[in-house]
């Protein structure tokens, strides 16, 4: 007499292969998740962490005497007719001096041009993440990539009474007038996106931290011009951070 085969077990281990499938599927994919947040709070970090280092130099004392000589990166722009000028420079940990006037480059408006002017003091200023003979990140690690703007800023034109030293009269003791600077910090992490270096480098040569446009000159044409550094970087999903930090540059009397 044959028995009839029902095939129950094969259906229960069937059932229980796929809930372990759909189990395995789940933990992958939480795992995934739970790394990219870490990768990006240690993204973060880093970045965070670079940019701090450059205001640390900026802020250290033998590197403002240098800063305000005339080869300096708020001397050589403090003129009147440099207000709207960017010193920009690539923030290269291995070198051995924070700021060095052959290695920068200034970027502004031009009365009358559709775009921001570059070339004028060179190219070589500007953060490369193509260059494989020259290190342009912060360190060692290749891993970011900072690139410095120092502007002068026009909220004195607003405020005549910014930055002023309390109980000096300007007009009978001979000094230096007070003078707001910006310090703008650019930090990014070129491996961690899908967009060229091509691209990167575009962002920050052909872009300024803060545009400021001349009166009279008309950009309709040419609006994209008008984008910041960062917006650049936006646009590409490069991953940066971005600070400012103003200083105001006054004469001490000792």
């Amino acid at each position: 007499m044959m028995k009839q085969q029902r095939g129950a077990t094969l259906i229960v281990v069937l059932f229980l292969l796929l809930a372990i499938v759909v189990l395995g599927t789940l933990a992958v994919r939480q795992s995934l998740v739970g790394l990219n947040i870490a990768t990006n709070s240690q993204a973060q970090q880093l970045l965070l962490q670079n940019a701090d280092a450059a205001f640390f130099n900026v802020e250290r004392e033998d590197n403002i005497i240098q800063a305000l000589s005339s080869s300096g990166m708020f001397g050589y722009i403090s003129g009147a007719t440099d207000k709207d000028k960017e010193m920009v420079f690539c923030y290269r940990g291995e070198e051995s001096g924070f700021f060095d006037i052959s290695r920068a480059s200034l970027i502004y408006w031009k009365s009358g041009q559709q775009a921001p002017s570059n070339s004028e003091f060179g190219l070589d200023g500007y953060c490369n993440a193509d260059e494989s003979a020259t290190n342009f990140f912060t360190s060692g690690r290749k891993a970011v990539m900072t690139q410095i703007a120092v502007k002068f800023s026009s909220i004195s034109e607003n405020d005549p009474f910014f930055g002023t030293q309390f109980g000096t009269d300007d007009q009978t003791v001979k000094f230096d007038r007070s003078k707001p600077v910006k310090v703008f910090a650019v930090s990014v992490m070129p491996t961690l996106t899908n967009a060229s270096a091509t691209d990167i480098n575009k962002c920050f040569k052909n872009y300024m931290s803060e545009a400021t446009v001349p009166e009279g000159t008309t950009v309709a044409l040419n609006a994209d011009s008008r984008r910041t550094v960062t917006e650049c970087l936006a646009d590409l999903n490069v991953p940066y951070t971005s600070h400012v930090t103003e200083y105001v540059i006054v004469q001490d009397f000792v």
